[in-house]
């Protein structure tokens, strides 16, 4: 936002009404003489020697510099008021801060609302009181009243069409020039709006449990260091106290932070700067955190903690791992908070999906889960977006299935199963039509940088293998054949997309499906599958009614059943269903099928 013309006339601070009750007694007597001179020296001196307010760039410690945390594409922090001026420190000598001030004005006053104007008119107001010492009179109050104008225009930007400049803006912006300038007026009055804006950034960006949606991913964690610069002056600084319900939704944002945080402490689904590892914002964000299981958490999830800490948060009672939110359209699955589980993260805005698969501290994939469907070898549109139709989450699996509707009415519904126990994914695309027409399924789903597909020679699975040379997960296509020399309906490849899976039906629906073995104990036990028959009323079933199969590695045993028709009394192995999906273990001792997770 470009600084307009200033809504107040500070003329050198020479009107009384500009300022505050609290303003040194040497400075209201300077005012009263009239003496630009002699009132500029006592505000200098006064900037100078005051010990209260602490500088916003060292609430967390000198070194910390909390601006700096979690930049966004596109900002740089290398322009002069960043890197010179130390966000608050004294200006470094050799710089002639008033042509520098008049610089940026003119720059800002043609960078509309772009975020890299927002953070820089943020460090200008930290460098102000240092700044000070640095500039002329006339210069330094030009700069501050065009802050002030900003901070007062930017009460009329709207959330929705920027999230970030309207935190920095309307929210931060106000709050630290009404906290590190209280003994002026038009500057204290800034406190409430901008109390209300910061409040309302963290009520209305979230989903109620701290989680912004997947539409603001990239700026996820700016929004989550702006919140908590404004939370730190709003606990040391009673007039920037945020509403309480926003508070709520600060330590919900902290926990949401912890969720969605790759092994090495980058952000998930989010490779630009911003989500880069950033020590500083969260030993900061967990300090003012109130709920103290997410210092527990952290010391599981984050790198860098002591063993210690995680040993004793691993004894402790701690919030369930996985979430998911419709509104967010985004779901984690994972078996725990140790930074060696498995992890699968999704989200799924309108009618794409994207999701990581983290193991063992490797990240597999990254990227598009996409499908193509071919109906008759013509391509099939989406006809509406990716939505939620079920969510299980328990001591036995984390369960997420979506549906998105195809032209000629066909349907994809995706499953998604974490095992927790048994250390295994389930990826499955089952789409659904209603008469025989030819169907070409091709799902696939984007490695990580650095992670390769080795299919294995003779039969159809495959490892996904991480630097190289070590296997961090096999995975099977229970659909297809095991064997190579058996022919089949499809294949699964690596391609400059990742990995693919094809499948081909004559039929009216399909099922495929990609078990992945993410337990690193099973990886040198022989493995194989099989598909299963399928009877209803004692008739065999076509495999687009229903498709079971069966996992055995080692002396473990799975399966998996789809029916792709409506669901009726059927029988796989010696099982009864009525059920749409059934994926359970086969008990080591008995035979017996135990359930992971039976949807309806």
């Amino acid at each position: 936002m470009a600084p307009s013309n200033p809504p107040v006339d500070f003329a050198q601070g020479t009107a009384r009404a500009v300022w505050h009750k609290s303003a040194p007694a040497t400075l209201r007597r300077a005012v009263q003489s009239g003496d630009t001179e002699r009132i500029w020296a006592a505000w200098r001196d006064h900037l100078a020697s005051r010990t209260s307010p602490i500088p916003p760039g060292r609430l967390f410690g000198a070194a910390r510099r909390p601006l700096l945390w979690a930049l966004p594409a596109g900002v740089k922090g290398d322009s002069p008021i960043f890197v010179d001026t130390k966000i608050g420190t004294v200006p470094a000598a050799g710089r002639n801060w008033d042509d520098e001030a008049s610089r940026w004005l003119a720059d800002a006053a043609t960078a509309g609302g772009s975020l890299g104007a927002a953070f820089e008119t943020i460090a200008w107001v930290h460098a102000l009181p240092g700044l000070a010492g640095s500039m002329t009179a006339d210069a330094w109050w030009g700069l501050l009243a065009q802050l002030v104008a900003v901070a007062v225009e930017a009460e009329r930007l709207v959330p929705e069409e920027g999230p970030l400049v309207h935190a920095l803006l309307a929210g931060e912006l106000p709050l630290t020039l009404a906290y590190l300038f209280p003994e002026i007026v038009p500057c204290r009055r800034l406190a409430k709006p901008g109390c209300h804006a910061a409040s309302a950034s963290l009520i209305d960006l979230t989903d109620g449990a701290g989680l912004v949606h997947v539409s603001q991913w990239e700026v996820a964690r700016p929004l989550l260091a702006c919140w908590t610069r404004c939370r730190a002056l709003g606990i040391i600084w009673k007039k920037g106290r945020l509403a309480d319900d926003a508070i709520v939704q600060y330590d919900w944002a902290v926990h949401q932070a912890l969720q969605w945080t790759r092994p090495d402490g980058r952000q998930t689904l989010a490779d630009g700067p911003a989500g880069q590892w950033c020590p500083g914002l969260f030993e900061a964000a967990l300090r003012l955190d109130a709920d103290e299981d997410d210092r527990a958490v952290a010391a599981l999830v984050l790198p860098g903690g002591k063993k210690s800490d995680a040993q004793r948060a691993a004894n402790q009672s701690l919030p369930e791992p996985a979430v998911h939110s419709e509104w967010a359209a985004a779901a984690v699955l994972r078996p725990g908070w140790n930074r060696a589980h498995p992890v699968l993260s999704i989200h799924y805005p309108g009618t794409t999906v994207r999701c990581e698969l983290s193991a063992k501290r490797d990240v597999l994939l990254s990227g598009p889960w996409t499908c193509e469907v071919r109906q008759a070898g013509r391509l099939l549109a989406p006809a509406s977006e990716w939505e939620e139709v079920c969510w299980v989450s328990d001591e036995d699996a984390d369960y997420l299935e979506l549906e998105i509707e195809l032209d000629e009415g066909l349907l994809v519904q995706r499953q998604m199963v974490m095992a927790r126990k048994d250390r295994f994914l389930l990826l499955v695309d089952s789409v659904l039509g209603e008469e025989p027409a030819g169907l070409e399924y091709t799902g696939s789903l984007a490695l990580a940088p650095d992670v390769a597909f080795d299919p294995a020679r003779e039969t159809r699975e495959g490892a996904l293998v991480a630097d190289n040379s070590r296997r961090a997960a096999m995975v099977l296509p229970l659909a297809l054949g095991e064997w190579r020399a058996d022919g089949g309906n499809g294949s699964l490849e690596s391609t400059p997309q990742g990995l693919a899976l094809r499948q081909v039906t004559d039929g009216r629906s399909l099922c495929a499906a990609l078990f992945l073995d993410l337990d690193p104990k099973r990886f040198e036990r022989k493995l194989t599958w099989r598909k299963l028959t399928v009877a209803e009323s004692l008739v065999v079933q076509p495999d687009d009614a229903a498709v079971g199969y069966r996992v055995r590695i080692g002396k473990e045993q799975w399966l998996y059943y789809r029916s792709l028709a409506l669901p009726a009394n059927r029988t796989v192995l010696g099982h009864n269903l009525a059920t749409e999906t059934l994926v359970a273990r086969f008990h080591a001792k008995t035979g017996q099928v135990e359930s992971v997770i039976e949807v309806a």
